[in-house]
């Protein structure tokens, strides 16, 4: 398989078994959502900020692109040559300017649902609104809590859904405890709690990502993070007298979501071996590798780096897999892994269930039918439950039939995982439509695929 242009303009590809063995080091894009937080934590700090291998995909543009239109000057640095450093002139924590038109965050749930905090402590008028996948996930998850802090906003169809026009400023700190665990939900809150009065106390019963806690210890704001003998976590984010952001310099490390592709690629492919350097370990991010392991994957985790994130390489090597229940407690740290792990599952030895996943439902699209269907073509023994999902694997699958076509639904870890599908599959002949939304997350996922067949 190659990136044959006319084709990725005609929005599909067509995948081939992939009939030889590969032995690599490689090294994927800059993490998204560390990405999307160190470009809006940068704009609110007081000073220049440098960010080197930011992403460039579509969803880490639009946030450039944001704030930008919010007054913030963004530069790119071509430091070595890489197109992915930026400097950050920080306009301040109430130095953004009211946007002259609408504010358009693309794909983008993380821009949408953090940028709605920034937004909702400002005070001005904005409206942002998505493309036509993000314009139906679901906002009044972050429309109630903003609305307790004082925040006006109005959504589509009685506040469910974007576009969201944002009437800001006036808020006071609230005690919120995040009903499903959401790193994106709790991070709005966050983002708000720096303009309100008072002290925001934020409540998890199962603890999330920290990614944005993280940032704003960097920036040596006074962040708490406690751990009640409940469990979960409680964050306390001091409000608006607590003075401001300090301006920061950071190398985003690699996303591990984009690994995981090729995570399962070398457990998969016979005789593989491949090594994924330089990537963001987060123990909040990395809950795949742990099920990995418990299917019997051959896995390495090298720490290179633990600040302010933890950064590692990985390497994976071919390795025969067998079918798990997927412990209901990893589901929140690889919640954007599962349209992977379905294909991994597909080729395990045994039953793979999955439950307590409902989120996949509202992800960019209805995760659980999209893994569904598209396994169901090409004849995995696939059930779909309310909350997840059950395959029965086969070591041995092959290709039924000529050519299979699958669709992306306009999701780009299904378009990517069936890309990984149809290379392992034997005798596989498949064609996958909708492949342009790969670029909301992973536009050099093409060219790091060819670089590893076509060796």
């Amino acid at each position: 398989m190659t990136k044959d242009l006319l084709e990725f303009k005609r929005d599909k590809v067509l995948v081939e078994g992939l009939l030889k063995e590969f032995n690599a080091v490689i090294e994927v894009p800059g993490d998204k959502s560390i990405s999307h937080r160190a470009v809006m934590l940068g704009s609110l700090a007081d000073g220049k900020s440098y960010v080197s291998n930011l992403s460039l995909s579509r969803d880490n543009l639009a946030t450039v692109a944001a704030f930008r239109k919010l007054g913030v000057d963004i530069k790119k640095q071509n430091l070595n040559g890489s197109p992915k450093d930026f400097l950050i002139e920080g306009a301040g924590l109430y130095g953004l300017k009211e946007p002259e038109s609408i504010i358009n965050t693309a794909n983008s749930g993380t821009l949408t649902r953090l940028l709605a905090g920034i937004l909702a402590g400002n005070d001005f008028f904005s409206v942002i609104s998505g493309d036509k996948y993000l314009n139906f996930r679901p906002m009044r998850r972050i429309i109630e809590p903003l609305g307790l802090m004082g925040a006006k906003i109005a959504g589509r169809d009685k506040n469910t859904y974007p576009p969201l026009a944002i009437f800001g400023g006036g808020l006071k700190s609230i005690f919120y405890e995040v009903p499903v665990p959401s790193a994106q939900v709790k991070s709005c809150i966050m983002l708000a709690a720096l303009f309100a009065e008072g002290g925001t106390v934020i409540y998890e019963k199962k603890a999330t990502r920290d990614h944005t806690e993280n940032l704003l210890k960097l920036q040596g704001y006074p962040v708490r993070v406690e751990i009640p003998s409940a469990g979960g976590s409680l964050i306390t984010v001091k409000g608006r007298d607590a003075g401001g952001l300090n301006p920061f310099n950071i190398k985003i490390p690699g996303d591990f979501s984009s690994a995981a592709f090729f995570i399962a690629f070398g457990i998969l492919n016979k005789g593989s071996e491949i090594t994924i350097k330089n990537i963001l370990v987060n123990e909040k991010r990395i809950g795949l590798l742990k099920v990995l392991e418990m299917m019997g994957a051959d896995l390495n985790l090298t720490i290179t780096d633990t600040v302010p994130e933890t950064v590692g390489d990985i390497k994976a090597k071919y390795s025969a897999l067998k079918g798990i229940t997927v412990p209901p407690e990893a589901v929140p740290d690889m919640i954007d892994e599962f349209p992977i792990l379905s294909v991994v599952a597909s080729f395990a030895d045994g039953k793979t269930t999955v439950t307590g996943a409902k989120e996949l439902r509202v992800k960019e699209s209805d995760r659980i039918k999209a893994i569904v269907y598209n396994l169901k073509a090409i004849g995995v023994d696939i059930k779909e439950l309310e909350d997840g999902f059950e395959i029965n694997g086969d070591p041995d699958l092959k290709n039924v039939g000529n050519l299979t076509v699958l669709n992306s639904f306009g999701d780009h870890r299904i378009a990517m995982s069936m890309i990984i599908a149809g290379l392992i599959l034997k005798n596989a002949k498949i064609e996958i439509r909708g492949i342009r939304c790969i670029n909301t997350s992973f536009p050099e996922f093409f060219d790091t695929v060819s670089g590893l067949i076509n060796r």
